[in-house]
């Protein structure tokens, strides 16, 4: 019960549920995992029928504004170290792991049931050291996994369909008008209901999967900011193979694949690379920064000067005792350390070469 409470579709509406799983499958020994998760699921549902009737109306006329901060860069390149950096400015408002943990309902929880859910916690995140909190900085695309069918963390319950779900929530088809509307609807509900839990304080969002929907969130947000971090190509392989498997054995309703996962990694890295480098050119002076991990690791004031400067953020001074305090805090931090084989370096060597070269990387 305690893994199933822990499952990102634990807190599923159930019609959101039944409808991925009519989509995706399950196979017949990951049967026990979906029943219980559909079981949290059940008792969840009174929960999230209360939300809908006190605050429904009240969060769906919501303005968000200013416009958000978005963080994006591909998976592993940094971006929830610069996240949490980030996060030490009071001025914005953040998705923390209680809301993206449980979207539909987080307005109706309590204190006690937060302190509930920090004892069933890991230590860490499944991928590396990273701590876990309920009130830890997190990313949204976590919360549309539970509020409809157009999230990238479905790739970790249903592997076998991993190209299909990355094509759809994540490139959106290509920018199919129906499946892009779809996903602005279910993105715009939760971060109303976002900001409605956090009025007057502009919304900082870290989520990879947006490094592909910059066109779309210009739609809805003409005046947002954009910080892009990158990392090593070869590192940043590395450590987005190992984030599938770890996902997927944890979560997964279908058996993982490491030789698929390759394959597919090393293609939706250069889809969501190249969709970037199209889409960047839509933005005003002013409106992105890029910055690289290293840079944020070896001089993470003066990285952090440069994205308040560039992108037009005020209070950099004021925050910077916040800064100064995390950095320390993060002094004895230690990465995993992956190998990529012969073979593997060599593909990314040469289906990431576009990359190497947008990014300023040696081959």
């Amino acid at each position: 019960m305690k893994h199933s409470l822990l499952h990102p579709l634990s807190s599923s509406r159930l019609d959101t549920l039944f409808r991925l799983v009519a989509n995706y499958g399950c196979a017949p020994r990951f049967i026990p995992r979906l029943s219980c998760v559909g079981l949290m699921c059940l008792l969840r549902q009174p929960s999230i029928w209360y939300e809908n009737l006190r605050y429904g109306r009240r969060f769906r006329e919501q303005a968000i504004e200013p416009d958000p901060v978005f963080i994006i860069g591909h998976w592993r390149s940094g971006t929830t170290h610069l996240q949490n950096l980030m996060s030490q400015d009071t001025q914005f408002g953040r998705v923390t792991l209680l809301q993206a943990a449980m979207p539909n309902d987080f307005l109706s929880l309590s204190g006690p049931l937060l302190n509930k859910l920090q004892s069933v916690l890991p230590e860490t995140r499944l991928m590396d050291r990273v701590p876990v909190t309920g009130d830890a900085p997190w990313e949204e695309e976590m919360a549309l996994a539970s509020v409809g069918p157009l999230s990238f963390y479905h790739v970790s319950f249903f592997p076998d369909h991993i190209e299909d779900i990355f094509r759809e929530a994540v490139l959106l088809n290509d920018g199919d008008p129906e499946i892009a509307a779809e996903w602005r609807r279910q993105y715009l509900t939760f971060l109303r209901k976002l900001q409605f839990a956090q009025p007057g304080q502009r919304l900082l969002l870290k989520n990879p999967a947006n490094t592909a929907r910059i066109g779309e969130l210009l739609q809805m947000f003409p005046r947002a900011r954009f910080i892009h971090i990158h990392r090593d190509p070869y590192k940043v392989f590395a450590s987005t193979v190992h984030l599938y498997m770890k996902a997927q054995q944890a979560w997964g309703l279908q058996t993982p694949d490491r030789e698929r996962l390759v394959r597919h990694v090393l293609h939706s890295y250069q889809a969501l690379m190249n969709t970037y480098f199209a889409e960047r050119s839509a933005l005003e002076p002013g409106q992105l920064v890029e910055v690289s991990f290293r840079e944020l690791q070896e001089a993470p004031l003066d990285t952090l000067g440069k994205i308040y400067r560039t992108i037009g953020l005020e209070g950099f001074a004021l925050a910077r005792p916040e800064f100064e305090r995390y950095i320390e805090s993060q002094r004895h931090y230690r990465k995993n350390k992956l190998e990529l084989s012969d073979q593997e370096s060599q593909s990314v060597r040469r289906d990431w070469r576009n990359s190497f070269d947008q990014l300023g990387y040696a081959v």
